[in-house]
């Protein structure tokens, strides 16, 4: 697909976009939409600004935005800028939100209105905070567009983290266009298709899986803030959706809503995505009259693996793509046969489209590449044929909604607590995907810990999404030897645990 364009940057696409097709509607957000050269515009506005305010090219400013287009309007403006973008998690609370925010070493931080009774509590912490109005408001218009190369740094997204913090994963232009030519080339998606989403700009998944996808094939977006199982249908047939992208819990979300008359009468002809679990799979795509293409990738490595039209197995994730080198090892590192469940390592055939690495992490990103493979720290098999089936997470790492949530972040939050002592997180069955969060906490010597007391500092100090559904209070938790907490000894719900959701 870079064919298309003189080089594999966000600053070449869209300005050649511009040019060649400057009335195409590109981006559908709610109630309007945005051509190509109206999205340039609105990007030199945000490009002038950051030049306005003193910030240049390999620069690093952080953005704190709901899902929309002025979302989309920061992501091109510092792209065409050659500012390092680090979106943050709208969610984010007190230490989490300094700790990403400062390891990155930001300049400024631009945010929405809505978030400064947040942030400013925390501002002496925090490098300078503007809202978007407040940034934007200046008179010159005389930006300079850095084209860029396609190896440069074009954005640092923080991923959960496993054993310690979360990790700042830092992608270049090139890694971001192979994982929407990934998409393009097994799915065929064409120029006559409109694409869907209502994941965060702050991820992967909407801004290389959907928009920049669409920026590719010369198709157009529909962007919203926030998913809703029961008007999802009606909203893709309204805007002609043809492609929609999935994650985590959504297709369960979707498989149970009530079954309508015209179910099979859907605008939309594929769905991809990862975590289409292997029992609904093909009642889904018969209700729904549509073709499922299920992925297995990461935020440091893009797609992997990818099902296609002409060669896939239902309940897989597909074949591993041409450019990756994919194994399943054993715990010693090495390699185990068919069918064998063990460790997903991989690696690259092509240098540059993966990770740079972990920011400021040098010892994290050498363990993660040890013995020349990618850790991934998730559990898989390789059936006789090359078809990956994914088991699970061999990592401390717990996946819900959509998010993955370090255990060890949860617990130290959990720790500071004034009346626990120790505490562990760990993820249990969720009735509809994914996982829910139990942790289990031991008092201070004599204190009582009142449950709702506890749930309050949660909503006070992490995002909605790794709020624990479950607690349990216990007098001691099951470890080795060396202190470590046993986990797997821990049992799941009994009767003595709390259930936020009743409580």
């Amino acid at each position: 697909m870079s064919r298309y364009f003189q080089s594999e940057t966000l600053c070449a696409i869209l300005q050649y976009r511009a040019a060649e097709q400057p009335h195409r509607q590109f981006i559908h957000f709610e109630d309007s939409s945005f051509t190509y050269s109206e999205c340039l515009h609105r990007a030199k506005d945000v490009a002038s600004a950051l030049q306005f305010h003193g910030i240049g090219p390999s620069q690093r400013v952080a953005t704190m935005v709901t899902n929309g287009i002025k979302a989309i309007d920061l992501w091109f403006g510092c792209s065409i800028a050659g500012t390092v973008e680090v979106p943050i998690n709208i969610e984010l609370k007190s230490n989490l939100l300094i700790d990403i925010v400062s390891r990155a070493h930001c300049e400024l931080l631009i945010v929405e209105e809505s978030f400064l009774d947040v942030l400013i509590p925390l501002r002496e912490h925090l490098p300078p905070i503007l809202t978007i109005t407040a940034f934007l408001d200046h008179t010159e218009r005389n930006a300079e567009l850095h084209q860029g190369a396609p190896d440069e740094t074009s954005v640092i997204l923080f991923t959960s983290g496993t054993s310690g913090p979360s990790k700042g994963v830092v992608l270049n232009h090139r890694a971001n266009f192979r994982l929407a030519n990934a998409i393009i080339d097994n799915t065929k998606l064409t120029e006559h298709d409109v694409l869907y989403t209502t994941f965060p700009m702050f991820h992967v998944a909407a801004r290389y899986v959907s928009v920049l996808a669409a920026m590719i094939i010369d198709g157009s977006v529909v962007v919203h803030k926030k998913f809703s199982a029961s008007q999802f249908w009606d909203i893709c047939d309204n805007n002609g959706v043809t492609a929609i992208h999935y994650l985590g819990t959504v297709p369960m979300m979707l498989w149970n809503q009530p079954s309508r008359t015209n179910d099979s009468k859907t605008t939309v002809r594929l769905a991809y995505g990862a975590g289409m679990p292997a029992e609904v799979w093909e009642g889904f795509e018969s209700r729904f009259n549509l073709q499922v293409f299920e992925l297995y990738g990461s935020t440091e490595q893009g797609a992997v693996t990818m099902t296609n039209s002409e060669n896939r197995r239902v309940g897989t994730c597909g074949q591993v793509v041409e450019d990756t080198e994919l194994e399943i090892h054993d715990q010693s590192g090495f390699k185990v046969p068919a069918n064998s469940v063990g460790e997903i390592v991989v690696r690259n055939r092509v240098s540059g489209i993966f990770f740079a690495g972990y920011l400021d992490m040098p010892d994290a990103t050498v363990q993660s590449w040890r013995n020349l493979w990618f850790h991934t720290g998730d559990a898989g098999r390789l059936d006789e044929n090359g078809y990956l089936s994914f088991v699970g997470r061999i990592k401390d790492s717990i996946r819900r909604r959509g998010e993955n949530i370090s255990a060890w972040e949860l617990e130290r939050i959990m720790d500071a607590f004034p009346s626990i002592s120790e505490s562990a997180a760990m993820g249990v069955p969720s009735e509809i995907g994914e996982e829910e969060i139990l942790v289990c906490i031991v008092p201070e010597q004599n204190q009582t810990i009142d449950p709702s007391t506890v749930w309050r500092y949660c909503e006070e100090h992490l995002p909605r999404y790794a709020i624990p559904r479950y607690l349990r209070i216990v007098e001691s938790l099951p470890k080795t030897a060396t202190d470590k907490i046993e986990k797997y000894k821990i049992s799941f719900l009994t009767i003595d645990t709390l259930d936020r959701t009743k409580f």
